[in-house]
């Protein structure tokens, strides 16, 4: 294989790559021209044809079948972004078709996550024929068991991993199957419920790839769902959904319907400067469209979100107006959760092992992988937040979300003591699950291991080193190629040695540090985002504190670039710090992944 040096080199020659560009993504693993141009320029030509998912021509043509004899269909879905993105792309592309569709979502209060009994039997006696499950269901053998019970057909399409044994379904659409040999297995639920539409509107086309010219304006349209739902759900934004999400973002400068609209006003302030189309990238879905959608299934009102997309232009405002209530609900549950974590891993020494588990009475279950999202952030190690809720017939059920780094397959633990749960699914770094609460200890000991065994598989990343005097708008234009960015193509971070402070520092809101900072002649400056909390300032190993900052001081930067337009000052850049030490000669601080 060839050395970094070596592709960085070929890179510059064979696709006229500025010297910069090339040694970033040569210092990314990129080794492969081929690859990398299908990386740099993606078409819809590069996305499969549904038809490869196993299990497909059996749900096309039971669904077909239940179009033309009138059959009553029901989507079942799941209460996040994914899932509820999922059922508004399959209940439009249904209902163009002509077909009588109805969907149901977990209340997640109630019911709990996934597929139930009681919803297969709610179908049944709302007079469903066929129920097609979208982002949950391949874990669900007790719902799919009363399904074939009562004769209700079943289509599950999901990408969650399946279990040993595969549940009882008329037809099975995962591209994680064992029978599967989909060559990208890393579609979220809205893109298989995308392939299931595609199939079904463009009709049986080649098996070996994807005819994007002849889809219809419709099916494009429904890319902006999906690509919301795969950075909602982060999905690996590399390959097909790399494609996905890029046409897909592209097309929310311009959104039609009035539900996105309105849920877009809100979510995204106008761009300094720029009067026109407001540009969508992968950051404002991740932190702004995203929150809002996963509030309402989080808060226990999912369905608010897909009668949002349905929504006349009337009542869209005040539909995204409920979303935007909940999602500061959400936030407000969220940071007394946090806060209460905060106390506790102050005043007490936490549980030796590699998964920090924290359980407490009466949390917001809706809200535990965001805060175990956080301690994971703030501590780099697994973290498993439990819900403990007293039962009517005495006892407590604990609910609990973990959330896992890279190279730490939590679900494996999960799987590894089974016989403990009541319920339990997910990701390699993101499960849920429902167990009495008695049994918390076993589980606390079945998942937590000595931390020795978790240092192989964490992994740290040095940021790609920069003068600031490259940091120019051709940097701007030549980064913006790598997007969209998110999970398996996260936004570069940079390192900058031994710059010097120009400036006496300035604190913002009281929250947050700017720096003016030089090295050779060039001036830049940079943020840190909440550098104080509670009013206090966030010391680190290494990291001068407030009355250190004074002019001339010299520091390493670790950051990622920010660009943007102002109506006075034009194109400016500046550096969004995720951390800066003090410059030590000879020496050089790694940065963090």
């Amino acid at each position: 294989m060839a050395s970094e040096s070596e592709a960085a080199e070929r890179f510059q020659l064979g696709l006229g790559l500025t010297p910069l560009l090339a040694r970033l993504l040569a210092a990314r693993g990129w080794r492969e021209t081929d690859a990398l141009v299908e990386f740099l320029y993606p078409r819809l030509e590069h996305t499969h044809s549904p038809w490869l998912l196993h299990g497909m021509e059996r749900a096309v043509e039971r669904t077909r079948a239940a179009l033309a004899a009138g059959e009553r269909i029901r989507i079942l879905g799941d209460y996040d972004a994914d899932g509820t993105l999922a059922t508004v792309i399959l209940r439009q592309a249904l209902r163009s078709l002509g077909g009588e569709v109805s969907f149901a979502l977990p209340k997640r209060l109630e019911e709990g996550y996934g597929l139930t009994p009681a919803a297969i039997e709610r179908a049944v006696a709302d007079g469903v024929t066929l129920a097609i499950t979208v982002d949950t269901g391949i874990r669900e053998h007790a719902a799919l068991a009363r399904a074939r019970e009562l004769g209700l057909d079943v289509i599950v399409t999901d990408h969650h991993l399946p279990g040993e044994e595969l549940p009882a379904a008329l037809a099975i659409v995962n591209p994680h199957q064992a029978e599967c040999h989909y060559p990208d297995k890393g579609l979220c639920g809205a893109a298989l419920a995308f392939k299931l539409a595609q199939a079904l509107l463009e009709g049986k086309g080649e098996a070996n790839g994807s005819a994007s010219a002849s889809w219809p304006p419709a099916l494009r349209s429904y890319l902006k769902l999906v690509a919301m739902a795969t950075v909602a759900d982060a999905a690996p934004l590399v390959g097909e959904n790399r494609v996905l999400a890029k046409y897909g973002l592209a097309g929310l400068s311009e959104p039609v319907n009035p539900g996105l609209r309105a849920l877009l006003a809100l979510a995204l302030p106008p761009q300094e400067g720029a009067p026109g189309a407001r540009t969508v990238s992968s950051r404002d879905v991740a932190f702004r469209i995203a929150p809002r959608l996963n509030a309402a299934g989080r808060m226990g009102g999912a369905e608010q979100v897909v009668e949002l997309f349905f929504a006349p232009p009337a009542e869209a405002a005040q539909r995204a107006q409920t979303l935007e209530a909940l999602n500061q609900q959400r936030q407000q549950l969220c940071d007394a959760i946090e806060a209460e974590i905060e106390t506790r891993l102050a005043s007490e020494a936490p549980a030796a092992g590699d998964v920090l588990l924290l359980a407490g009475e009466g949390w917001h279950r809706g809200v535990l992988g965001i805060v175990a999202s956080r301690v994971l952030g703030r501590t780099g190690q697994a973290a498993v937040i439990v819900s403990l809720e007293p039962e009517a017939a005495g006892g407590a059920r604990a609910h609990g979300s973990g959330r896992a780094p890279e190279g730490f397959h939590l679900l494996e633990r999960l799987e590894a003591c089974r016989e403990l749960f009541d319920r339990f699914g997910g990701h390699a770094q993101a499960v849920g699950f429902t167990l009495a609460a008695e049994r918390l200890p076993q589980l606390r000991e079945a998942l937590c291991r000595p931390a020795e065994a978790r240092t192989a598989a964490r992994r740290e990343a040095a940021g790609f080193e920069l003068k600031l005097s490259e940091i120019t708008p051709a940097l701007a234009r030549e980064l913006a190629r790598l997007e969209p960015y998110g999970e398996a193509n996260p936004e570069p971070l940079f390192e900058a040695r031994g710059v010097r402070l120009a400036a006496p520092p300035l604190q913002l809101k009281e929250r947050h540090l700017k720096l003016a900072v030089e090295q050779d002649g060039a001036r830049q400056t940079a943020l840190f985002w909440n550098l104080w909390r509670d009013g206090a300032y966030q010391h680190a190993p290494g990291r001068p504190g407030w009355e250190g900052l004074t002019p001339g001081t010299a520091l390493n930067l670790v950051f990622r670039l920010e660009s943007g337009t102002h109506p006075v000052y034009g194109f400016r850049q500046q550096l969004i710090l995720k951390d800066f030490t003090l410059a030590v000669r000879g020496r050089s601080r790694v940065a963090p992944a």
